[in-house]
């Protein structure tokens, strides 16, 4: 029906198969990139351009303590937040708070600059990955 549509308003098929292979090779290319996971991202306290407080679906990687959040459905938006740190330990995220990141989605609280603070949720497989460069601060006891 979609195809027919397009066709009544003069679209050609071969355009519409060019987008949809160019947004098939983007999803592929980030799902390959060194330390990409797929997740959902929200901002807790303060504010960031161009995230907000419902959970947004994407794929995130790191580069240095940078994260990159490519958003959902086209993957063509960067968001960049630089992170100060760990904010919170990590936390299993309770039944129903985000979905389709199986059973054992984590969560994890991080600090970033400007005193926002945002979250990232990731299965259990992709953990690790989701804390970046703060591997090892969530690893150490906190004392206090």
């Amino acid at each position: 029906m979609l195809i027919a549509l397009l066709a009544v308003l003069g679209v050609n098929l071969s355009v519409v198969l060019f987008l949809v292979a160019v947004e098939v090779a983007r999803r592929v290319w980030l799902r390959r990139q060194a330390g990409a996971f797929k997740g959902a991202i929200r901002v807790i306290d303060g504010k960031l351009p161009g995230l907000g407080r419902k959970w947004k679906r994407g794929i995130g990687r790191w580069v240095g303590e940078v994260l990159i959040w490519a958003g959902t459905p086209l993957l063509f938006r960067n968001k960049l937040v630089a992170i100060n740190g760990l904010s919170a330990k990590v936390r299993e995220a309770a039944p129903g708070e985000v979905r389709r990141l199986g059973k054992e989605a984590a969560i994890v609280s991080l600090a970033a600059a400007g005193a926002a603070r945002i979250e990232v949720a990731t299965s259990a497989g992709c953990r690790m990955r989701a804390l970046g460069p703060f591997v090892a601060a969530a690893s150490r006891p906190r004392s206090g």
